[in-house]
């Protein structure tokens, strides 16, 4: 990966953004497929790299084709607005890695729980309380002959 990166950014530096690209999807490529050999593969680590990725481009885009600077006068910027049109949707498209995988991520899944039924209390018998009971075993379970208290 910080070989990819380092020859992504080498790439940006010179202005070659095909190339730039060419490196850092083909490590994201080498990478996906060594952790999956290895089944090493971690979703929840992908989906950030995916997203810095994304972020990475969308930052190469934004300097690239949304700033440019003019001789005259001396320090002044254009911005242009179809580079930052892009770059801006880059970074939106970047955040649905991560925003997806909070989501649905294990930890926020409902929990599922059993209820019994709710049975009215005026129709029960009042309760007894008392300490002379003992746990019932699977043959009494299953012989019908007990009492629930």
């Amino acid at each position: 990966m910080v070989i990819g990166v380092s020859a992504f950014i080498v790439s940006i530096s010179n202005n070659n953004l095909n190339f730039a690209l060419i490196y850092l999807t083909a490590t994201l490529i080498l990478w996906v497929l060594y952790g999956l050999i290895l089944d090493a593969f971690d979703v929840q680590i992908f989906a950030w790299i995916i997203s810095v990725s994304g972020f990475m481009v969308a930052i190469s885009v934004f300097f690239m084709f949304g700033i440019e600077e003019v001789p005259y006068p001396v320090g002044a910027i254009i911005f242009h607005s179809g580079g930052i049109a892009g770059a801006l949707g880059i970074c939106f498209f970047a955040l649905f890695p991560i925003l997806i995988f909070n989501q649905t991520g294990a930890e926020k899944l409902p929990q599922i729980t059993r209820t019994e039924p709710v049975i009215p209390r005026e129709n029960m018998d009042p309760e007894i309380e008392s300490n002379e009971w003992e746990v019932a075993s699977d043959d009494d379970l299953q012989s019908g002959e007990f009492e629930v208290g």
